[in-house]
């Protein structure tokens, strides 16, 4: 049985549930006490303290792409890496896109945007009890915003991160028209990587703006959670 170590807030640990859903592979999910990460609680799963992280027998892994292709190396079940070459190499080009890019739009938009914060904060304060909420509200805030400074998305100014966010649901309206996944004729671990950062985009109200302008990702959003549900199994 694998053990998925998550943070239920993470879009990369919906991106590992859909994953292990799809292959219809069983496990139990562990949720990370967060305050016991900095103290070392969990380094014999995840060294660097990322999560997901999975524990498959002696095995740990921690990085959510890399889960991804443990999967696929150890596990049956349908295939989430295209077969042919330049499928999966386009693939790992969108998923990269999902991964590092629409990511730190949604940390900005989701989590240091005070109005869109408000909309997540009762699930991230489930993650850490005792915390007031004032106080947590002000740690993500704070915190947050000093990673997407430093990544620059966070230095943007508010209007051209929105301009950016609708260009990327434009495109990805464009790369889904006439076609039920993003690349071949399954669907892909780049699917599960897209579809999991445009549900934390959407806590945003800038975000579900653009979105609503979209015709083709409501339809392929449904497609996915029919075929690879994002909630424990």
């Amino acid at each position: 049985m694998i053990t998925l170590y998550q943070f239920a807030t993470s879009p990369f640990t919906e991106k590992v549930r859909r994953a292990m859903n799809y292959k219809g592979i069983a496990f139990d999910v562990h949720e990370v006490a967060r305050a016991e990460v900095p103290r070392g609680k969990y380094k014999d799963v995840s060294p660097t303290g990322k999560f997901p992280a999975v524990k498959d027998g002696d095995q740990a892994i921690w990085d959510s792409t890399d889960i991804i292709y443990h999967l696929e190396a150890k596990h049956q079940g349908p295939s989430l890496v295209p077969g042919p070459p330049r499928d999966a190499a386009l693939a790992h080009a969108i998923e990269e896109w999902a991964d590092e890019s629409l990511y730190f739009y949604e940390m900005t938009m989701r989590l240091s945007w005070e109005h869109n914060l408000e909309e997540a904060l009762d699930e991230f304060a489930a993650t850490m009890p005792g915390v007031p909420q004032d106080q947590l509200k002000e740690l993500i805030l704070q915190g947050v915003g000093q990673l997407t400074q430093t990544q620059g998305v966070g230095r943007k100014p508010r209007d051209q991160v929105v301009a950016d966010t609708q260009r990327h649901f434009q495109h990805l309206d464009a790369l889904l028209d006439g076609r039920n996944w993003l690349v071949g004729e399954a669907l892909s671990f780049a699917d599960l990587a897209v579809i999991a950062q445009v549900n934390a985009l959407l806590y945003a109200r800038e975000a579900r703006e653009a979105f609503g302008k979209t015709k083709n990702i409501k339809d392929w959003m449904a497609r996915v959670d029919r075929v690879a549900p994002k909630g424990d199994n």
